[in-house]
């Protein structure tokens, strides 16, 4: 079980200033994204009963199927040597009650392959909520779920509000910690 940190929920940091908690570190900052940054993978549906809260729900994650299938075809895709990885929920073409998801690895450009999907992280401003933990089995879903929730706080604090999709990007492992970054595309929340 996730025990509840009540740090995460009442304590808010400046851009650029880390929060340890509870065994995460967690740091946000804004970012302009320049150019656009591909990835190629694979892309599926699944219900969206529950919300998105990673680390709040018992079960299989409905996302875990599209990243098994990614995994399959990782060789055939052309990635950039220590390139980052992505998963991305988004409205997309997604039925009613069901969200789209797309998992995939960093490439150069866009993936022609008809076998293998791409998706874009668009050129625009970002808050970025980057945050590591012991390894990867902490990083997800305990570490994210937590993380989601006090980004969900911050963008609040700050006047703002995530605007269509919140990529989770993840970083080459490294023997020591797991890392990630939620890229949160925001505009000012209306009052």
């Amino acid at each position: 079980f996730d025990k509840p940190d009540l740090l995460l929920g009442h304590y808010m940091v400046d851009e650029g200033t880390p929060l340890f908690s509870d065994g995460l570190v967690l740091e946000m900052n804004r970012r302009t994204l320049a150019e656009p940054v591909w990835f190629a993978g694979r892309r599926g549906t699944y219900p969206f009963v529950h919300g998105k809260m990673l680390g709040e729900r018992p079960g299989v994650s409905g996302s875990h199927e599209i990243w098994k299938d990614f995994l399959s075809v990782l060789r055939d895709i052309p990635q950039i040597p220590g390139g980052r990885r992505v998963g991305v929920s988004y409205k997309g073409d997604a039925p009613e009650g069901h969200t789209s998801y797309f998992a995939g690895a960093e490439v150069e450009k866009e993936c022609k392959n008809p076998c293998i999907a791409s998706w874009q992280l668009p050129a625009r401003e970002y808050v970025v909520c980057g945050f590591e933990a012991e390894d990867f089995k902490q990083l997800a879903p305990y570490a994210l779920g937590k993380a989601m929730k006090f980004t969900r706080l911050w963008l609040k604090q700050h006047g703002l509000t995530a605007d269509g999709f919140f990529p989770e990007v993840y970083h080459p492992r490294s023997p020591d910690t797991a890392y990630m970054e939620l890229w949160i595309p925001f505009r000012q929340r209306e009052e």
